[in-house]
């Protein structure tokens, strides 16, 4: 092979000229720190046990390819935030990804001196006859090698127009390779293995292991390629070959490069490294060689790390380790300018947003050891306006990559903190263009109608973006109802942005019922706009149950802010996110994205209150008060739906037919004498705490309760394991498909009632001297479905006052019923139920199981009774949701196909006239 080497044009003398009328360091940068506000842009986070060093997009599979640096390539899905798949692919690090055009090939290299092709492969997987799987395969087709030791492989890029690859590698060195190569080879696979230059080669070839994946086309395996030393430029560079581009010239007319050095050329490779230098190099297809053309480089650029090309513009960036970034005109090779940015940090990673419409900016984002900064493209060039932006701080960043998918732009950033980030620049944007003096804290209501504004009804609600945001922004009212002296107006707050939210999405009618000493219930509803059938057939009438209301929660002990909504490896961490505002907010977004295309089939009513997690107080009161408002408009409820409560595990799909209820109530044991000293009057009275104490003592025993009528349900649960035929069924099925499941536990849970002691209180001060003048002891039981909740509060009440007259006491005794609940039981064989099967086995291709729960939810049995309907419950989180609990959760996947099953069901369901 011939090299032609053009000597460049020295920079000092060719470039006097222009540097005389410009200041290349630009050191008086401003720089505006933005790094807390733009946290609202960032979409997602992933944590990863090793660090990021290079990463590929592609828009067309809605996926993320990561190398790490433990030799794996992780792929993420970018529409449910799951990894996808995760395999070990080189010895050693991953050092760079490349994804061809078609987005069909992907190339990786790395430290084991190795470039391996792989065969993008998706398909539905079919498990069984009742569920299938999406799958996803990186399938081996070649492996490329040198021998000689070219060291660790920094950067690659693929020419499809040219079959040829070029790798740029740790030994200076600049390779090509084309891959009709292997036509003319004909030395065996193990032949090449013998050559390779890693001790242990990748599982995937591993002499033990030829086979592919199962699923692999027939056809296809893997071939070794060795790069033939003609085709190896040992010292193309007087250091580490870091970074490759190229430029396809689709018109000279157009895209002229160097006053026409290119014109013999359709392709124009780029190379930088530890020498400072951008060589510019043509690529002859017939000849099959590398042609240097010139080169760029400047005494105050050192080691570079990272190129990247602006095509509009003819201009090439560069990123060097003492903190500047070049900018050069491709078209002259001019120098136009230099400017530093974090104190001389090295930059590791360029990248340069997609540019959507001639109305939307394009932003040069830039890579440090220490975070990520920003710079408008448009603005780059001119000397006074020279801002830079932060993005973030204290942050490592290896490696930037920005795509554009579905018609919006992101950015994803990786690196050393083993995480990955990811932002919508759409957002990021429109803090930009706020003004800087502006608050960071923006009225909610405010936020949610400007993004409303600018576009179509149908677009905001089917970008699950938005919905995303929309979550974020419910999540920040701390609607927490057991606490109505700090956080009322909290609470009206976010009814008042459900009500707004409801009304703007298309609801027919929306208001607010007000609730004496309580927090409003949101009542809304949608009116079907498509017939069911063209016989005549009424639309369904279907109420939606929800609470916006949250239990309590203490940034002390949780890892995040529980207002704040974290995204993190898939999930989504806050109060409430699971239960109940992220699956509340699901069937909203489904009922009025179906309602936005004209596809609703039956009419929607909401009844979300406030008060849930307090009991639901008052809420029973307005409905029964506003029950013919309610069903003015459409006569009826067929079907009650809700998702309250979360799977048996965290793989199977769910529907839960049963709760158990609940009695809260407090004994109050009391004296008329004050507190009292031990020493003085000890062993004279009786103390309220002992007979407190005495009367618990009475209220179980051996887990049974030993109240009256509760002797019952144990005898007639003597044998837990005789339970009804159907219901034995179910059990059974839970044992064979949810492992390690303990079936006495749940029978137990599901089936028996319980009592808890919960609180004891005692008057005065914390003296172990003192005998108190009152005790109390709050408790709560559980009842199952076939006690009548009336009859167990008067049990309850006759039999703690029989046992304290007893004692013939001079103390006083109080029992007060504080919250309660009825149990409910669904019928699991009802059309409903049926329906609603069919559908989360179509979403999620897995056979959904029956489950009960031994929690309550006060409303459900209430809302059947009142609308003479069945209700039907339908869980949207796994079982380590952790609601109630600190570092709340949920699965994003399971919140978009929630929206899909709802979509489905509320479309199937029919009229129901027998309840």
């Amino acid at each position: 092979m011939t090299l032609l080497s053009i000597n460049p044009p020295s920079p000092s003398s060719s470039f006097d000229n222009y540097q005389h009328h410009h200041e290349f360091n630009t050191n008086d940068n401003i720089i505006k720190d933005h790094s807390t506000i733009f946290q609202n842009s960032q979409l997602h986070n992933w944590y990863l046990n090793n660090s990021v060093l290079c990463m590929v997009t592609s828009s067309k599979r809605k996926l993320l390819f990561c190398g790490t640096q433990n030799s794996n390539i992780i792929v993420i899905d970018l529409q449910t935030f799951q990894i996808k798949l995760k395999i070990q692919t080189h010895v050693g690090s991953v050092l760079c990804l490349y994804l061809s055009d078609c987005e069909n090939t992907l190339f990786s290299a790395g430290s084991d001196s190795l470039v391996k092709i792989w065969k993008i492969n998706d398909f539905i997987e079919k498990i069984d006859n009742s569920s299938n799987t999406d799958t996803l395969q990186l399938l081996p087709t070649y492996t490329i090698y040198s021998l000689l030791d070219i060291g660790d492989i920094f950067s690659i890029t693929w020419i499809a127009d040219l079959k040829t690859i070029f790798i740029g590698s740790q030994n200076a060195s600049l390779s090509f390779v084309k891959l009709d190569l292997i036509n003319n080879t004909n030395s065996s696979i193990n032949d090449h293995y013998k050559l390779m230059p890693s001790n242990r080669f990748d599982r995937f070839f591993d002499s033990n292991n030829d086979k592919l994946p199962i699923h692999a086309d027939t056809d296809t395996h893997t071939r070794v390629i060795q790069i033939p030393n003609d085709n190896i430029i040992s010292y193309a560079h007087n250091g580490y070959v870091y970074a490759i581009d190229f430029m396809k010239i689709d018109d000279p007319l157009t895209f002229n490069i160097g006053n026409n050095i290119s014109d013999n050329y359709e392709n124009i490779i780029f190379s930088a490294g530890g020498d400072g230098k951008i060589n510019i190099w043509g690529y002859n297809n017939n000849l099959n060689n590398l042609i240097l053309l010139n080169s760029l480089s400047n005494d105050q650029i050192d080691t570079i790390f990272s190129i990247t090309i602006h095509k509009p513009s003819m201009t090439i960036y560069s990123g060097s380790s003492n903190g500047n970034i070049a900018i050069w005109d491709l078209t002259t090779f001019q120098l136009l300018k230099i400017f530093q940015i974090n104190d001389k940090n090295d930059i590791y990673t360029l990248t340069i947003s997609p540019k959507i419409n001639n109305y939307s900016n394009e932003w040069l984002f830039i890579g440090t050891e220490f975070g990520i900064t920003k710079k408008l493209i448009s603005n780059i060039i001119n000397k006074d306006i020279n801002d830079l932006i932060i993005v973030t701080k204290n942050a490592p960043c290896l490696t930037l990559n920005s795509f554009q998918m579905n018609n919006k732009t992101y950015l994803v950033s990786g690196g050393s903190d083993n995480s990955l980030s990811l932002w919508s620049l759409k957002s990021m944007n429109d803090i930009c263009d706020e003004d800087d003096d502006s608050s960071e804290e923006i009225d909610n209501e405010e936020k949610f109608f400007k993004g409303l504004e600018k576009t179509q009804l149908h677009d905001y609600i089917t970008n699950n973006e938005n919905f995303l945001k929309i979550l974020k922004e419910l999540i920040s009212f701390r609607s927490v109802s057991k606490q109505p002296d700090i956080y009322m107006n909290e609470c009206r707050k976010c009814a008042n942005y459900l009500m707004l939210l409801l009304k703007n999405f298309g609801a027919y009618k929306t208001e607010l019922l007000p609730v004496d000493n309580g927090n409003p219930i949101v009542y809304s509803t949608f009116k079907a706009n498509k017939l069911k059938k063209d016989d005549g057939t009424k639309p369904t009438n279907i109420l939606w149950y929800g609470h916006y209301d949250v239990i309590p929660a203490s940034s002390k002990n949780w890892n995040t802010n529980p207002f704040k909504m974290t995204p993190k490896d898939g999930y989504l961490y806050a109060r409430g996110v699971t239960d109940n505002k992220g699956p509340l907010l699901v069937s909203i977004f489904a009922i009025a994205e179906l309602y936005s295309r004209g596809e609703l089939e039956s009419n929607i009513t909401f009844l979300i209150e406030g008060e849930e997690e307090s009991g639901s107080w008052g809420f029973q009161n307005v409905i029964i008060n506003n029950k013919i408002d309610i069903l003015k408009d459409f006569n009826n409820i067929d079907w009650i739906l809700l998702s309250n409560s979360y799977w048996l595990d965290d793989n199977i799909p769910s529907l839960n037919y049963g709760l158990r209820g609940k009695i809260e109530f407090e004994i109050k044991v009391w004296s008329d004498k004050p507190d009292r000293h031990s020493g003085v009057d000890g062993g004279v009275f009786i103390e309220p705490s002992m007979e407190l104490v005495k009367l618990l003592s009475l209220l179980v025993k051996d887990d049974k309760i030993l109240i009256p009528g509760f002797e019952e349900i144990y005898d007639k649960n003597r044998n837990i394991n005789e339970i009804n035929d159907w219901e034995k069924l179910i059990f059974e099925e839970i044992s064979e498909r949810i492992e390690n499941s303990n079936i006495n536990e749940l029978k137990r849970k599901w089936n028996l009632p319980s009592l808890t002691l919960h609180k004891i209180n005692m008057s005065g001060t914390e003296n172990n001297t003192l005998i108190s003048q009152f005790a109390e002891a709050k408790l709560s039981i559980r009842i199952i479905p076939g006690q009548e909740i009336e009859n167990v509060k008067n049990d309850i009440i006759n039999f703690i006052n029989k046992e304290f007259n007893k004692f013939q006491s001079k103390n006083y005794i109080d029992i007060k019923i504080i919250d309660e609940a009825e149990p409910w039981l669904g019928d699991i064989n009802n059309i409903g139920f049926q329906t609603l099967k069919e559908c989360l086995n179509d979403e999620w291709g897995i056979k959904p199981i029956f489950i009960k729960e031994g929690g309550s939810i006060p409303s459900i049995r209430f809302l059947e009774k009142l609308f003479k309907c069945c209700a039907i419950h339908v869980p949207t989180g796994q079982s380590s949701d952790n609601a109630h609990l600190n570092n709340e959760r949920i699965r994003i996947v399971n919140l978009l196909k929630s929206k899909e099953i709802i979509k489905k069901a509320v479309n199937r369901l029919p009229k129901n006239e027998i309840v």
